[in-house]
């Protein structure tokens, strides 16, 4: 390679002569790491010689004959293995999974999985508060409301921020939904959800502690939240396409949070793509998928009304059938 001048021009440094001068500790240590690694490879060459001269010791004999028997146990071994193969006339193929037993490629399109129906574990349930602006409705909570009628009270109670002049129509039809609908049955594990209306965009958030104020940001994260600590048979991780529900999920995520509507039609896109032309998500039930979908899209539906595809439009009339949005 070619030379280049030096950067820095050495300077004259005059040293006090008020202590005592040192030895440089660094160029010290690598003369002495250099000389030590210097004398552990000579020693080594030299056993190595002696080691190569020495090929007649027993010890080295000794161990050519082990060698040799273990060889020759091993190859006996192996003629005693092929006699058994030709015996029970095994194929020399590896096995080929059949078209029963092969196990069939899940995704979330896919029939969901029966999932064993656990009681709730009551020490996992905590009440939190959601801040959701009314041009954002979180309909997830509504959705899981419904679905887990018969087996969790989520009991929502609705306050409006300072923030907030007024109402939309939406919020106050969302707002008699969610409060008016309660569990027939009594004795149902609860967990009291405080929806305060807020102006804080499309960044809905979740607060678990008053005291340690760190936010679950997000619907579709709020959902992930109690997914896990609600009923066992809406826990979408315990089936085998949890990476396919999550990227499922993040999609709907960027969908209600991107800013710029070139950007949230790209995302639509994804989205429909990924559904493709299933009915749902999740199979002939509703699932996590759907709900976070639909609401992502009623969210956003006044400015990408024109790019929602038939199919799309149909889970859309579909989830809102089951759950009642």
């Amino acid at each position: 390679m070619y030379d280049l001048k030096p950067i820095l021009k050495p300077v004259h440094v005059e040293l006090p002569t008020c202590m005592y001068p040192m030895k440089p500790v660094i160029q010290h240590g690598v003369a002495m790491a250099d000389q030590s690694s210097t004398v552990f490879m000579d020693l080594l060459s030299e056993k190595i010689k002696i080691l190569l001269l020495k090929e007649d010791l027993p010890e080295i004999q000794a161990l050519a004959v082990k060698q040799e028997k273990i060889l020759k146990q091993l190859a006996e071994l192996r003629e005693q293995l092929v006699s058994m193969r030709t015996d029970l006339k095994v194929c020399n193929k590896p096995a080929q999974p059949s078209a029963q037993t092969a196990p069939a490629k899940t995704g979330a399109k896919s029939k969901p999985q029966t999932t064993k129906v656990e009681p709730i574990n009551a020490s996992y349930l905590q009440d939190f508060v959601v801040n959701a602006s009314p041009e954002n409705i979180p309909y997830g909570l509504l959705a899981l409301k419904k679905l887990w009628i018969d087996r969790l009270n989520l009991q929502v109670e609705c306050f409006t921020h300072s923030t907030i002049p007024k109402l939309n129509e939406e919020a106050v039809h969302f707002q008699n939904q969610i409060t008016s609908f309660e569990p027939k049955l009594e004795n149902l594990p609860r967990i009291l959800v405080t929806l305060i209306w807020k102006n804080v965009g499309t960044y809905t958030e979740m607060i678990t502690s008053p005291t340690a104020y760190v936010p679950i940001c997000g619907e579709v994260n709020i959902l992930r939240f109690l997914s896990r600590c609600g009923p066992s048979e809406f826990n979408y991780e315990r089936n085998d396409d949890v990476a396919e529900v999550d990227s499922i999920l993040d999609t709907c995520y960027q969908l209600i949070n991107k800013q710029n509507v070139k950007d949230k039609k790209q995302v639509l896109k994804t989205l429909s793509s990924k559904l493709g032309k299933t009915p749902s998500f999740g199979g002939s039930d509703v699932s996590l998928c759907d709900i976070a979908a639909t609401s992502a899209i009623k969210q956003v539906q006044k400015a990408l009304a024109k790019d929602i595809n038939p199919n799309v439009a149909k889970l859309i009339g579909r989830v809102s059938a089951v759950v009642g949005f």
